[in-house]
């Protein structure tokens, strides 16, 4: 039988369980760091019977039986009965992944797979080591004679003083949603049972989940009294009330305690449930969940009204009116800020992907014997939802490889004097247009000679080509198909594969990468990559009648340059740039039928743009200025074209190409001009 996956509920809880899902993978994580932290402990039980509650509901018995025994071991550790430990941490870890196996079956519309018999057995070991399961909150220790004796006058004498405790902890209003939907621990309903006086109304058996009003209130008066009960010692009482006439206090005493309802009483049950869901429901009421669909259609109307407003705007040039000049300003402002405020409809914080790394790095390190903090920066800068996304596997190799790679064993740093624990910090800002990424570590470097010998052994190109390539050349060679600094091969790292998977990547959000590393210092990868890949600011050029566009971000700096100032090396044409050899190719002879007069200007226009880790320069023959573009995907007459990302329509209504520099250096690089 499948799940209704248009049904309202299941999808409020999807979206309810995944945040919490995440949120744990990050609170579990930092609880082995702070084992006796009491809010980080609550938080995670409350995660737990949030998610069992919802999965309940929805007769999701599989995820409710495994979540009910998580949120018993969390409920024991929270009373200080059990310590967590790096075996525990284990055991949690497993359920968390065997939730998001069981999340991601609901999402397909499929009913969850029981969890193996292991881990829940598991969970039971911990749970019964030494003693019986604890009760999310203890009643008070007294025989049932003497609180049936009590009951009565407790519930007149102390209605009054109700009324100024009319406050309830969380761990006392979630054990008593347990008692009413019966999802207590096995043992606990029996032992309330017993307990419990035999005035006190209780939910018939009748295979409902729903009781009435003054039931819930009475059980809600009984936790209280339980709680007075526990706070002050019981006044001794007579087991038999005398036939003589008592004092006037005392019968009015009688006489509150009989009555049907207290005029002055504690807030109804029905009143304390709606205050507690009050700030929820609020927030709920600010949010509306869209589909990710209809934000594109919005974003691909918002294109077409910048590049209506592209050519409005060369239009007016043509008409020398100042109240036409006032309104193409005035549009210019508007759509600028209508711009704006759909791209943030897409924007999602990094946090996102970079939830995921406390676990990474925590199981990487377990797994190699290492010691290693993580540190996030900028969690909350928010970049395109689809970036987001693109961006989650390339950093999870980076970091991968900085934990394995890069930080050295603890006695080894320990004998280089550095501190046995190892630190890896991923940070994220926002730069203009750009996002920057950066993934540092304090391990032992990389050392370029190693890395031109490594290069050598491979066979990637001789000893006189290995020595003239500068430190940052050298550090590139990571990135190139094959080639690893790792002895031994593992399951983590080492197969020579990965690193050339993420520059490819981050090439296709057209993004560039930037290493810097220190022999004994660390290592710091940059990653600079667009805010958005909908709209994006280019560089205008011409090739003989031909417009191009530049993805701004690839594009490093421009000048012109002296024809004269120009070397061979090993075949290829380069150019002098700040005391460094860059190679020089001309567009013009690989997107174009070249120059038609045969002739070549004694000053060419050359553009220095990031290839990956690269610069390479480019000579072109005219430069336009720069321009906000709208990507469109090519046609099908130029599908499967290398060396386009798409094409888009100019200011004066003319069609431009945008080119993706790492395919067209992939396509004609190689020959040789």
């Amino acid at each position: 039988m499948a799940l209704d996956t248009d049904d309202e509920i299941l999808q409020d809880f999807l979206v309810e369980a995944e945040e919490i899902l995440e949120g744990l993978n990050e609170q579990l994580v930092e609880l082995e760091n702070s084992p006796q932290d009491a809010d980080l402990l609550n938080s995670i039980f409350r995660g737990f019977h949030t998610i069992k509650g919802g999965a309940g509901f929805l007769s999701l018995e599989a995820m409710v039986n495994l979540c009910h025994k998580s949120e018993d071991l969390f409920n024991l550790l929270r009373q200080g009965e059990r310590f967590v430990d790096a075996d525990m941490m284990d055991t949690f870890l497993k359920v968390l992944d065997i939730l998001n196996t069981m999340f991601a079956e609901i999402k397909s519309g499929q009913y969850p797979s029981p969890a193996d018999n292991e881990i829940i057995e598991q969970l039971s070991v911990y749970i019964n080591n030494d003693s019986a399961v604890a009760a999310p909150e203890p009643e008070p220790e007294v025989a049932p004679e003497e609180q049936v004796e009590e009951v009565a006058p407790s519930q007149g004498s102390e209605s009054a003083s109700a009324a100024a405790d009319d406050e309830i902890t969380d761990d006392e209003f979630e054990a008593l949603l347990d008692q009413l939907h019966g999802n207590s621990a096995p043992g606990i309903k029996d032992t309330e049972k017993a307990s419990t006086p035999a005035p006190t109304p209780t939910p018939t058996s009748t295979g409902s989940d729903d009781i009435t009003e003054e039931e819930f209130e009475a059980l809600l008066d009984e936790l209280q009294g339980a709680k007075k009960a526990q706070a002050e010692p019981p006044a001794p009482t007579p087991s038999v009330p005398k036939p003589a006439s008592p004092p006037a206090s005392d019968k009015a005493a009688e006489t509150k305690a009989s009555a049907p309802k207290p005029v002055e009483k504690a807030p109804t049950a029905a009143e304390k449930v709606e205050a507690k869901a009050a700030p929820a429901k609020q927030a709920a009421d600010t949010s509306v969940r869209v589909d990710t669909s209809r934000l594109d259609e919005i974003m691909n109307m918002v294109g077409e009204l910048v590049l209506v407003r592209n050519r409005i705007s060369t239009l007016e040039s043509a008409f020398e009116n100042e109240e036409m000049a006032k309104a193409v300003n005035n549009l210019r402002v508007v759509t600028g800020d209508l711009q704006t405020a759909v791209m943030k409809t897409r924007m999602q914080p990094i946090k996102k992907v970079f939830g995921r790394f406390p676990r990474v790095v925590r199981d990487i390190a377990r797994s190699l014997k290492k010691d290693i903090d993580l540190e996030l920066r900028g969690e909350e800068t928010d970049l395109d939802k689809n970036l987001v996304e693109a961006l989650a596997d390339p950093l999870v190799h980076l970091v991968r490889n900085a934990v394995d790679h890069g930080i050295e064993m603890p006695d080894v740093r320990e004998a280089a004097g550095k501190p046995r624990q190892g630190k890896v910090v991923l940070s994220a800002a926002q730069e203009g247009d750009h996002i920057l990424l950066t993934i540092a570590d304090d391990g032992a470097g990389m050392n370029p000679e190693t890395l031109r010998r490594k290069a050598v052994e491979k066979g990637m190109m001789d000893e006189d080509t290995a020595g003239r390539l500068t430190e940052s050349e050298c550090f590139s060679l990571i990135f190139s198909p094959g080639f690893s600094m790792k002895q031994e091969i593992s399951d983590i790292s080492g197969r020579g594969v990965g690193m050339d998977v993420v520059k490819t990547s981050i090439s296709k959000l057209n993004g560039v990468i930037d290493i810097q590393s220190e022999v004994g210092v660390g290592t710091t990868l940059s990653i600079k990559v667009p805010l958005t890949l909908a709209i994006m600011p280019t560089l205008m050029v011409m090739l003989g009648e031909q417009i191009f566009a530049f993805p701004l971000v690839n594009v490093n700096e421009i000048f012109h340059l002296d024809l004269s100032k120009t070397n061979v090396v090993d075949g290829q044409q380069t150019i002098m740039v700040r005391n460094k050899a860059l190679p020089l190719f001309y567009l013009s002879k690989w997107l174009t039928k070249g120059r038609t007069d045969g002739k070549k200007p004694e000053i060419e226009h050359v553009v220095i743009v990031n290839v990956g880790t690269q610069r390479v320069g480019f000579v072109v023959d005219v430069l336009l200025g720069q321009e906000e573009v709208v990507i469109k995907p090519l046609g099908a007459l130029l599908q499967g074209t290398h060396g386009f990302a798409g094409a888009t329509i100019t200011g004066d209504g003319r069609i431009a190409l945008i080119l993706d520099f790492p395919e067209l250096m992939k396509v004609h690089a190689n020959r040789g001009y």
